[in-house]
């Protein structure tokens, strides 16, 4: 199996507006950051379901104290199984922030690429929607995945709830307490077995401050992020956002705002979306 996966070391963003400063990972420190803003920032799909932004930080830092109580150490990769929707942001986060590196895996690619994937990248631990849980099953069966943890009720896994409760001898992780190097493992499928890259948190950062200044982002905007970007850039745009104090709304394939593949502009305008993240992130509004 081909791998690039460049080595970089961790890095501290700065500049992003109105003193951000995310550190060791995307949303290190973004839950302090949200309660001194005290805006009503969200993160939701395009029905509406999802949460507010402070309680949307909360559960990242919860959860990836929760990951690192179950054993998993930075850079561990970690299998993510999700449509593109706040579940799916929450894992990759909560991945990030223990110094791991997460494995985001599409929905269109078959079970033996993602099996090859897996053993491949020595994943032990997947993180899954509950509609998809029986797939996740099935790969940990073929690999040497241990874990599975799942968004919901799915028989057979761990809830993530779990990974919320608090510590049985009152210590914790602290996501925001260190620098290391995480990031996203992207792959594509070759005769040969399928070729990963990794997105380290240097490069994720320096999209991040990109989009936080080219898109001026502050309270008032709300961004769409749908199926059609890659995970680098939706993971980075929706950092940027909630960092400034904007929503964030995801949008996947078939979803009312994404019947034919691209979200028309009325539906994108009926969600109050100012800044759209596909095909290239651009502004659509003015912010509220």
């Amino acid at each position: 199996m081909a791998v690039d996966r460049p080595c970089t070391g961790a890095g501290v963003v700065s500049g992003a507006g109105a003193g951000a400063h995310p550190t060791g990972s995307l949303t290190g420190g973004l839950l302090d950051r949200l309660r001194r803003l005290d805006e009503r920032a969200a993160v939701t799909d395009s029905r509406g379901r999802g949460t507010d932004a402070v309680a949307f930080a909360a559960t990242v830092e919860r959860a990836a104290a929760g990951l690192s109580r179950r054993g998993m150490c930075p850079d561990d990769v970690v299998g993510v199984l999700a449509p593109v929707c706040p579940e799916r942001l929450t894992a990759v986060y909560t991945v990030l922030a223990v110094g791991g590196v997460a494995l985001p895996m599409e929905l269109t690619s078959d079970l033996e690429t993602l099996i090859e994937l897996l053993t491949a990248t020595d994943v032990r631990i997947i993180l899954v929607t509950a509609a998809l849980a029986d797939i996740a099953l099935e790969l940990a069966d073929r690999s040497r995945v241990r874990q599975v943890v799942a968004f919901g009720a799915a028989p057979d896994t761990t809830p993530f709830g779990e990974l919320l409760l608090p510590s049985p001898d009152g210590s914790d992780y602290d996501p925001a307490r260190g620098l290391f190097d995480n990031g996203i493992l992207g792959y594509t499928a070759a005769p040969s077995g399928p070729r990963t890259r990794l997105h380290p948190h240097a490069d994720l950062a320096r999209r991040f401050r990109r989009y936080a200044a080219d898109l001026r982002l502050a309270p008032g905007d709300t961004v769409a992020v749908d199926h059609r970007m890659s995970e680098p850039e939706r993971a980075a745009l929706a950092a940027a956002a909630l960092w400034n104090g904007a929503s964030v709304v995801t949008a996947d394939a078939g979803d009312p705002c994404d019947p034919c593949g691209a979200p028309p502009h009325d539906a994108l305008a009926a969600l109050g979306v100012t800044v759209r993240g596909a095909p290239t992130p651009v502004r659509v509004a003015a912010r509220r």
